[in-house]
């Protein structure tokens, strides 16, 4: 076992601490449980599900364009959200690529999500 239980939960609060602390807000939009879904999960409305905290990722300008991707934050590792959820901050939709945990030494200390710009 490389870290303890107190190890492990002075990372995590760590990186809670440095998310939360960027004073970044976003909302999750998930699709309409209660509309069908004709054409697949992208021709139904999408609806605010929760506000939660995230940082963004300083990520170079040439990964994001070779990943294709436009963005991509850092968001507690208990916060749920999944590829294809629509996020929302600073007044922008985006649409949710990939969602990875990173573990630190057996620890998850949080999730790294990639964003496609939606145009309206």
């Amino acid at each position: 076992m490389l870290l303890s239980d107190k190890d492990k939960a002075f990372i995590a609060e760590c990186t809670a601490n440095l998310i939360t602390s960027s004073g970044q807000t976003g909302k999750r939009y998930v699709p309409d449980p209660n509309v069908e879904k004709i054409y697949g999960t992208d021709d139904a409305p999408f609806i605010l599900d929760c506000e939660f905290p995230f940082e963004f990722v300083e990520t170079p300008p040439q990964i994001l364009t070779t990943q294709k991707t436009d963005a991509a934050i850092s968001i507690l590792p208990d916060q749920e959200l999944r590829e294809g959820d629509h996020i929302e901050f600073e007044g922008v939709r985006y649409k949710a690529l990939t969602v990875e945990s990173l573990n630190v030494f057996g620890v998850v200390s949080h999730k790294v999500v990639t964003v496609a710009r939606l145009y309206p």
